[in-house]
């Protein structure tokens, strides 16, 4: 960034899981303007004290950047964003909104090859649970109100034409371009877990977090022996899950919602993106 300020202090990217989350976040580790934690999931706008001390730690030319796949769902982001606005910092939101009834399937087929436990009741309990957690027009409408930029993004245009997306984030905040664009696929489905050790594992898992030991939660994560204890082929069968005439109808019609709010709230600044700033009043 040539030691320059940006424009943001703080960039929180949100979206359900299987929305592009980590493969986003595998490109912005790339780049020194944003400085990625250890663990993607920061919830730094929780805790302002907590945002403050990381800010003071960082460079001014550096961006604070989470990657939450819960921000979008937690009762705590309206109030937490707004606290850091009025004290000041500059908060860009990257929403992250993928066709509600492909990131249903996805999240299905991920939950059952990672063991998760709703996975464990059988698939119209794991259907469900996936219904319940999409991203609703209520969710961005919340975040189009909290009068901070945001840039949306549509999964396709996220994963297909990484670079254009990311060059325009990089406009946005004033950065320079992606040296390096990271174009492999992450966290695909491709293993299933041991069910018996999974439940131990997420057990061992919650209680590192609740320890706040994410470093080595995020080293157990990486390493190759509890990948290869945990993990197993995953069989062909396990493909193709497919969701009641019910649930797509209610899926398409929510996507549909969304698609609106984004349209009415923003302005296409190029294929599948879209940015709306914040009222002139509350930018420093």
């Amino acid at each position: 960034m040539g030691g320059e300020k940006s424009k943001y202090d703080y960039l929180l990217v949100v979206g359900p899981g299987r929305s592009g989350s980590t493969f986003l976040y595998e490109n912005l580790k790339r780049h020194p303007a944003f400085d990625c934690r250890e663990i993607k999931d920061g919830y730094n706008y929780r805790t302002p004290r907590r945002f403050e001390k990381i800010r003071q730690k960082m460079g001014k030319e550096m961006i604070l950047t989470d990657l939450s796949n819960l921000a979008y769902c937690d009762p705590l982001l309206v109030r937490g964003v707004r606290a850091l606005r009025n004290n000041g910092y500059r908060i860009l939101i990257v929403a992250l909104l993928r066709e509600h009834c492909a990131r249903a399937v996805s999240m299905i087929r991920f939950r059952k090859s990672r063991g998760e436990f709703s996975a464990l009741f059988g698939a119209r309990h794991l259907e469900e649970a996936v219904v319940r957690d999409r991203l609703t027009p209520a969710h961005l409408s919340d975040i189009f109100q909290l009068d901070v930029d945001v840039l949306t993004v549509y999964f396709n245009a996220l994963t297909q034409n990484p670079t254009a997306f990311l060059n325009s984030l990089s406009n946005i905040c004033g950065a320079s371009v992606f040296d390096r664009v990271a174009l492999q696929k992450v966290n695909e489905s491709v293993r299933a877990r041991n069910l018996l050790f999974s439940a131990c594992g997420k057990l061992i898992a919650r209680t590192l977090r609740g320890a706040r030991c994410r470093r080595l939660l995020q080293r157990l994560k990486n390493s190759d022996f509890v990948n290869q204890l945990f993990f197993t082929a995953r069989r062909e069968e396990q493909d193709g899950p497919r969701l009641s005439a019910k649930n797509t109808a209610l899926l398409q019609a929510s996507f549909r919602a969304c698609c609106a709010v984004v349209d009415d709230a923003s302005e296409q600044i190029g294929a599948g993106i879209y940015f709306r700033k914040a009222s002139s009043r509350n930018q420093n």
